[in-house]
């Protein structure tokens, strides 16, 4: 069996908690050398279990259908789909931990977000926040008008500074190499079937945010993350700290593009946050190994290449906080 049958075997494991379809699909795969000897014809970064489970998906196959006769029925329309579309989940609940971290910028902000896809991760101050101590203490930041049609929640870790207030954004961008557009329905479709089967709470807050993003639109621009994020930045006000965001998306850059996108974000004004796995910076992994010891797949929030958080991939915990930070 090649490698790709160990990587969906693998993401069969870490699926099962979330969705029982996806599991399963992946397993039926990385045991049929025939699923796997097609998924190998697309180039190596569109293999990635996720994104060929979606294309099935997006391509007609029902949560309750039959994974390895589709790929075998109608593998010219998943692999043209594959092809031409990315992960872009865009998932809202990452902007929890952004809205914490920016607790210790001083605004007003200019955000800047790179991997935007739909651009909801732009909306931090149009969503509701409800931070939920190790006390079960509930700590609620709103807008200034009152509670917004979407709440997240995010439990804190012991010791973790609770967000009080609501970022004066004034303004923001996203920067994507094919940006999403809701008023395109192809991509809205895209977004909604990049949530997995039995994730019903993470469609129900997508739709919400859908729908805040319909009323208030996030300037997207089309561009690679290394080469046009200097050309964005500059059109950021003067008067306003530049924060460029990057969450969870220089994974899906080669590790030389990631020291080539951290060396272009250094020479900009203002502050880089970041959001990664352990080890997808380096730099950033050696310093939360002292400072945050865990394990490899955690995510560490990191400010200007420096760890201030593990944080999970989806944001939805902040578990520990580097001391004296905010």
């Amino acid at each position: 069996m090649s490698s790709t049958a160990d990587r969906y075997r693998r993401f069969a494991r870490e699926a099962a908690p979330r969705s029982r379809t996806y599991a399963a699909w992946a397993q039926t795969i990385a045991d049929d050398e025939e699923c796997i000897a097609l998924i190998d014809t697309l180039p190596v970064a569109d293999r990635q279990p996720v994104l060929v489970l979606t294309a099935a998906r997006f391509s007609g196959l029902s949560a309750t259908g039959d994974i390895r006769a589709w790929l075998e029925g109608e593998w010219d329309a998943v692999a043209q789909i594959a092809r031409k579309r990315a992960t872009q989940t865009n998932d809202p609940r990452r902007t929890a931990p952004l809205l914490a971290a920016l607790q210790g910028i001083r605004g007003p902000i200019a955000l800047l977000e790179v991997g935007a896809s739909a651009g909801l991760g732009l909306l931090v101050d149009r969503y509701s926040h409800v931070f939920v101590g190790t006390d079960g203490h509930e700590h609620r930041v709103d807008l200034p008008d009152g509670p917004s049609s979407l709440e997240l929640r995010c439990s804190l870790g012991e010791g973790v500074p609770v967000p009080v207030a609501m970022p004066d954004i004034v303004w923001r961008a996203g920067l994507d190499r094919s940006p999403l557009r809701l008023d395109r329905p192809d991509d809205e479709r895209w977004l909604r079937t990049l949530i997995w089967p039995e994730e019903r709470e993470r469609a129900a807050q997508l739709d919400a945010a859908i729908a805040i993003a319909r009323e208030h639109p996030p300037h997207l621009v089309a561009g690679d993350a290394v080469d046009g994020v200097a050309a964005l930045a500059a059109h950021a006000p003067h008067d306003a700290t530049l924060v460029v965001w990057s969450p969870a998306v220089l994974v899906y850059l080669a590790p030389a593009d990631r020291s080539r996108f951290a060396a272009a974000v250094a020479e900009l004004p203002g502050h880089w946050l970041s959001l990664d796995g352990r080890r997808v910076l380096p730099d950033v992994g050696e310093a939360a190994d002292a400072l945050l010891p865990g394990a490899d797949d955690d995510f560490v929030l990191s400010l200007d290449g420096r760890p201030v958080a593990l944080v999970s991939a989806h944001g939805d915990v902040i578990e520990r906080w580097v001391d004296g930070w905010v």
